[in-house]
This record gives structure tokens, sequence and C-alpha cells, in this order.
């Protein structure tokens, strides 16, 4: 045998062994492959199949309804998708053909896998008789098969599901720190001037009255008071991102190292996990502990600490109990009397790229210079808008009065710069009153608030709409935040002849009531509310008692779910007033309100983007025309009548 036949026998040689080699690698990788998967899905079957059933469901709930389903799955639900899945489609892998497809590899008879990749099976002599070196392309096919068999074994392996019944789609929007809340209260309550000026106008003593105070308070009245270990907690974890945040240290005079910071948070971090406050007088040794914390640490006097303690009770709270304090400097805004403001005249939606006007106001300047619904405001005194707030932009627009300000506005594909001048517009409850249909004689009035006086308002709105021939009417409710509930009970009494309006259950006898319908005369004539998801509190109150006690047709989207009537109390401590949850309402058929909210007899249902991009056809207000057009309202306040067994009196009236 020559040196050459010499080399190319060892060069089969060592390829065979590699082959061999690879060969029992794969066969041993894919009998633990099958073990392991054997006994992990046989585990998720038996152990997660419940709780995996729960998730699914309690995630389909929350889709039906609207409503984020964050912080009600399973730590395990989250991290790991195959927890997602339920049973495999498919039975346990089998190896037979496999072991089969390996063999033939590795002897060169693999007719079958060749035929596979369109090339022709070759016998074993005519294999090895044009064996090439190792980097030759044969060579590289044998290694190319080896990885598919691989691939195709490990496909095999791993368990197969149906996608399409079980697979679980995670949300593109991931769940924030869920301490930035309490950050960006920390940042707006030491920006806010009236909140500041309280705090420096405060020694310890005052500061600690008024902690009593407002825990006094929300132990006798609030609806359902949490707990005192619950409201530290609260006012320890303010504290610990409160000594991040710059505007409190400038407002406190804290000029502390890092190191002592976290010192100082490590301590209040201990307190919140072994001192446990179970009473009033709990809570009071843990605030002096707090405090004498802060003192050693930082130099920080206790003033700041009760007061945050003070907000920690607040924030215990829901999210509509709140502190309302004189303000001790004017801010922005500039108020001329009681009923006006200086402003443009604009009612603004918040968009991406600055703020869309919904609607201008009789007598502004904006009316007068022709801007309108739809028309997007994307820059103010040559400064863009694209971020900010709404309360930063309607700040920028506002300001003294005679000044001018420089609007960019967008309408379609057109831009144009306006000089508007800032004038006083008045300020009522009532934005429009107008036929929007003069054929039929369909009356539209928008109520903004129910605020003080919305009552006579309404009274001459009807009245006036009534003189021009009004047969038909649209009480649009669309963004209106709710007011006085006293209002809202006056306002329905003006369409409901009888029935109950709105009960209200709290903690105390006095916030037990039941009302109903009392007015001796109603105005009798066709009826639709417009609401959307903006429309709150004593909205819901006047739409739910047009819904239920079926006198007209709620049009929109489904509403708020606000539910819950806040008092306020004059503080004694500091000059301000606590805007207390003293009492939930239901609806005249029982129904709790907070959380759930009105669902429309005609729903109008719109995307977000359409929702953001107001044009200029307000669909809501159409389906309001088409809605007292198709004669349904007509019916149910004819029903309604010949039940009561009313007779009808001249104007439109029913008493």
């Amino acid at each position: 045998m020559n040196r050459s036949q010499f080399k190319n026998s060892q060069n089969e040689t060592v390829n065979s062994a590699r082959l061999f080699v690879w060969g029992m690698v794969v066969l041993m990788t894919a009998v633990f492959l099958s073990g392991c998967a054997t006994l992990s899905h046989a585990a998720e079957n038996e152990s997660y199949q419940e709780d995996v059933y729960q998730c699914i469901n309690n995630r389909s709930f929350d889709r039906n309804f609207g409503h984020s389903s964050e912080g009600f799955l399973p730590a395990s639900y989250s991290e790991d998708r195959r927890y997602q899945r339920q049973h495999p489609v498919g039975s346990s892998s089998r190896f037979d053909e496999y072991e089969i497809k390996l063999r033939r590899l590795l002897s060169g008879n693999d007719q079958r896998f060749d035929q596979s990749h369109d090339r022709y099976p070759r016998e074993r002599s005519d294999f090895r008789s044009r064996r090439q070196p190792r980097n030759s392309f044969e060579d590289n096919s044998n290694s190319q098969k080896l990885r598919e068999l691989i691939r195709e074994l490990r496909e095999r392996v791993l368990p197969q599901y149906d996608r399409e019944q079980y697979e679980t789609e995670f949300p593109n929007n991931y769940p924030i720190d869920p301490n930035q809340e309490l950050k960006n209260k920390l940042s707006q309550r030491y920006s806010s001037a009236s909140v500041v000026g309280t705090l420096q106008n405060l020694d310890p003593q005052r500061a600690y009255a008024f902690y009593l105070e407002v825990n006094r308070m929300i132990d006798s009245r609030h609806v359902q008071p949490p707990s005192y270990d619950v409201r530290t907690k609260k006012g320890l974890q303010n504290l610990i991102f409160a000594v991040e945040n710059r505007k409190f240290l400038s407002v406190n005079r804290i000029s502390a190292s890092p190191e002592q910071i976290r010192m100082a948070q490590q301590k209040w971090q201990q307190l919140i996990d072994q001192h446990p406050a179970r009473s009033p007088q709990d809570a009071v040794v843990v605030l002096r502990q707090a405090a004498d914390i802060a003192g050693s640490h930082l130099r920080m006097q206790a003033t700041g600490v009760i007061y945050e303690f003070a907000y920690g009770s607040l924030y215990a709270l829901d999210k509509h109990s709140r502190f309302e304090f004189t303000p001790s400097v004017s801010g922005p805004r500039v108020d001329v009397g009681g009923e006006s403001v200086v402003g443009v005249g604009v009612q603004l939606k918040v968009h991406r790229e600055g703020a869309v006007i919904l609607r201008t106001l009789n007598g502004g300047s904006a009316q007068r210079a022709g801007l309108q619904r739809g028309d997007l405001i994307v820059g103010i005194n040559q400064r863009t808008l694209a971020g900010l707030s709404l309360d930063e932009i309607a700040n920028m627009i506002t300001g003294p009065l005679g000044s001018t300000v420089s609007l960019e506005v967008r309408r379609g594909s057109r831009n144009a710069r306006i000089n508007l001048s800032r004038q006083s517009v008045r300020i009522t409850n009532i934005s429009e009153v107008k036929i929007v249909d003069m054929q039929q004689k369909v009356g539209l009035i928008r109520l903004e608030k129910f605020g003080e006086g919305a009552v006579q308002e309404i009274d001459q709105a009807l009245w006036s709409l009534h003189r021009q021939g009004m047969k038909s009417l649209i009480f649009d409710l669309r963004g209106n935040p709710g007011g006085l509930l006293t209002e809202a009970i006056s306002i329905s009494n003006r369409f409901v002849p009888s029935g109950q309006i709105v009960s209200t259950r709290g903690r105390n006898q006095s916030d037990n009531t039941v009302e109903s319908a009392t007015h001796e005369r109603t105005w009798k004539l066709p009826l639709v509310v417009l609401v959307d998801g903006d429309s709150a509190s004593a909205s819901e109150i006047f739409a739910a008692a047009i819904q239920e006690n079926r006198r007209g047709l709620v049009v929109g989207r489904k509403t708020y779910g606000k539910g819950t009537v806040q008092t306020h109390f004059p503080l004694q401590s500091v000059s301000g007033t606590f805007w207390l949850t003293t009492a939930k309402f239901y609806s005249p058929t029982g129904r709790e309100m907070a959380g759930v909210g009105v669902k429309p007899n005609v729903p109008v249902n719109m995307s977000e983007q359409e929702l953001e991009e107001v044009g200029p056809v307000d669909r809501d207000l159409e389906a309001g025309i088409n809605t007292i057009l198709s004669q349904k309202p007509a019916e149910l306040v004819n029903n309604f009548a010949s039940q009561q067994q009313v007779t009808p009196l001249r104007f439109n009236f029913s008493g």
C-alpha cells in the first residue's frame, strides 16, 4: 500500500469514527430530552392545569369588560410562557425511524435521506470510491444531514401544541415601575405653590394637629377606612422616595450625602418591616421614630415628616379623596370674579402632538377667529406642544387680561399661525344650547358640570329651546366630570315624573339616602343622553336615572364608573378643605355604580385613534339624532306617561 492509499484509508477511518460518535451523541441527546419533556410535561399538566385555566379565564373576563388585568396574574404566568399552554395535541415521540435514518447515514446507504434533498441514491462502494478529503463538499453534506436530523429530532421531542387554541398573547406595553406613580405624585405636589406654601407655614405642633385631624376624619366618615398599619406604611414609603426628589429636598432644606440618605431609607424600611401599627397610638409611635431617623441622619425638621405621614393617610384612601389648600400665591391662571376666566375660549382634549379643540365658547376670541372642532393646536408662542399634559397646555394659553397668545393650528394638511387676545370668558355650567336639526326640531343642551346654579341654567335653556319649537332633546354629558349631587337630583326631577333617582350608602346614617322623583311637572319630550368614558359621578346619576326609569335612551360609550360621593370638610389646623369619600351611590335598580358606570343603549364604537383624532363630524351627535328619528325615545316617553296615568299639559309638560 503506497502512502497515498494509506492516507485515504486513514481519512475514511477517521470520518467513519466521527460519524459514529455524532450518531451516539444524537441518540443519547434524544433519549435525555424525551425523559425531560415527559417529566416536565407531566408536572405541567397536573400541577398547573387549574392555575392556567384560571389565568386564561380571568384574562378573557378582563378583555370583555375593557379593564387591565395587570396585577392580578400570578408571577409564573407572566414569567414562563409554557404555563399558557395545555395538553399537547400529539402523542410521545418515537425514534425508530430516526435510528434507521442515522444508521443509513453512518453506513453511507442514505437513499431515503438523499431523496428528501433531491439527490440520487448511491451505493456504498460508490460512496467510498468518491470519498473526498475532510473539507470537501461531500463531508459538508454529511454534516448538514446530521444537523438537519438533530433539528428534526428536537422538534419531535418537544411537545406540540394547538397554538391557536392555547397560546396567549402578551400585551405590547410592559407594566411601568409600580412606584412611578408615587414618584410622579411627589414631583407634582412639591411643584404646587399651595402645597409648598402650606408646609412652609407649619411648625411641628400645627403639622401634628393636621395629621391627627385628617385621621380622625377618616375614622369617622370615610366609607371604608383603611387600617393604621396601611396608613403608616404609606407615610414611610412617601419618605423613602421623597428624599430622592430634588424638589422635596429643596423645600425641606436637606443637604445630605447619598450615604446618609441611604441610611435613612434603610431605617425607614426597617420600620415598615418590623413595626406594624395596630392603633392610632402605635401610628404616633412610628411617626416619632420616623422623625427621629430624619433628624439624626438628614438633619431634617419633623414638620416635613409629619406632612408626609398626613399624605400617607390620604394615599391609603381611594383616588377621589384629596386635600385642597388655599393658594398662598396666584398661579398662572388669572381668575376674574367667580364666573369668568381669562383665556381664548376653547375646550381642549390632549393629543400626542398637542391639543385638539372640542368646541369654542361663545364670546371667546377663538370663536371669532374661526377656530372649530377638530382643529389641532401644535404650538403656542413658537413652542411645540408634543408630549405636554393638558394642564400644561392650558396654562400656556391662559394669561393676563388683554395680552396676546400665538397659536400654531393645523386643520387637515394646512397650518396657520393665529394671534388671539386673552379675554374674560364667562364660565357657566352649560356651554351649548341650540337646535341641531331644524326640520325635526331636535334641541341640544351641553352640560359641562353639575355646578351650583346648574338647574336654573337648565330651566332657562329648556324654555329657550321650547320657544324655538323644540320637539325632542339631546342632553350632552360627554366629558362632564360631575359636580353637586343636589344639582343632579334636581335636574333629573325635570324629566323623570316618578320613580327612584339615586340612593347613597355610607358608614353613617346621614350618608344613607334614597332620592325619588318629586317634581310636580316634568318635561314630556323624547330624550337622548350622550355619554362617554369621561362622563362621571353626577353625570352617571342622571344617565342611570333616565335609562333605568325607561324615560329615554343613553347613546355613546360606557361612562367612567366613579360611583362615590365626596363630602368636603373645612380643615381647622390648616387653611384648606379635605374632600373625603363618605358614601357610594346606587342606580334606581339598586346597582352599585362604582367601577361599573352606565352602559349605553345605543353604543357608538370608536377606536383609540378615532377618539384622539377629533374630526369636524361629531359621530356621537349624529347617532343621537338618528336615535331620536327612530321614534324609540318617543315610544318610551309615551309609554311612561300612560303607565303613570299622567295627562299631558300644554307646552310639552306632563304633571
